[in-house]
């Protein structure tokens, strides 16, 4: 027997995760850092709602969402750098634009490590997104900065980055 269809589905990826997690979480304990993580987790959340933005999965301190508009997932993410910096923590932010495959509840595709890599290239606090995300976005009104080309871990061609500017 056939497993479930498999569906191919377009969207904006944006990954989140906490710059310099491991030092916090070992200067604050295991308690507090377990309370941190909840509210920020929570943060997250009511962005992702507020925009909505869909949740796919969570890795550690970071989480995989998808969001039809490619603007809405750059608001989600500046707005969600702006709400878990008063719980004293920086993320980085990576967004890419692409297809993936959907098996019933089960996503998988390159465009997720993509965009898990363009996040691995941002600094504390920046908001970076590829070509493909940029491209879409001409008439956005939202100023992004050539932030060059990369070679990203494991991903066959090399993508130019874009860091969002507020």
């Amino acid at each position: 027997a056939r497993g479930p269809e498999l569906k191919q589905a377009l969207a904006t990826i944006l990954f989140v995760d906490i710059v310099q997690s491991t030092e916090k979480a070992a200067r604050l304990g295991d308690a507090r850092w377990a309370q941190v993580m909840a509210l920020y987790y929570a943060a997250v959340r009511k962005e992702l709602k507020a925009l909505r933005g869909k949740e796919v999965v969570t890795t550690g301190d970071g989480l995989l969402a998808t969001f039809k508009a490619p603007a809405s997932g750059v608001h989600c993410a500046s707005a969600i750098r702006e709400a878990v910096r008063t719980l004293g923590l920086e993320i980085r932010v990576g967004l890419h634009a692409g297809e993936y495959k959907v098996s019933g509840a089960e996503v998988f595709g390159l465009a997720f490590h993509i965009g898990a890599r363009v996040a691995a290239k941002a600094r504390a606090g920046e908001v970076l997104v590829s070509s493909a995300v940029k491209d879409l976005m001409s008439q956005s009104g939202i100023r992004f900065k050539d932030h060059g080309v990369h070679q990203l871990k494991g991903v066959p061609e090399r993508w130019r980055l874009y860091r969002v500017e507020h």
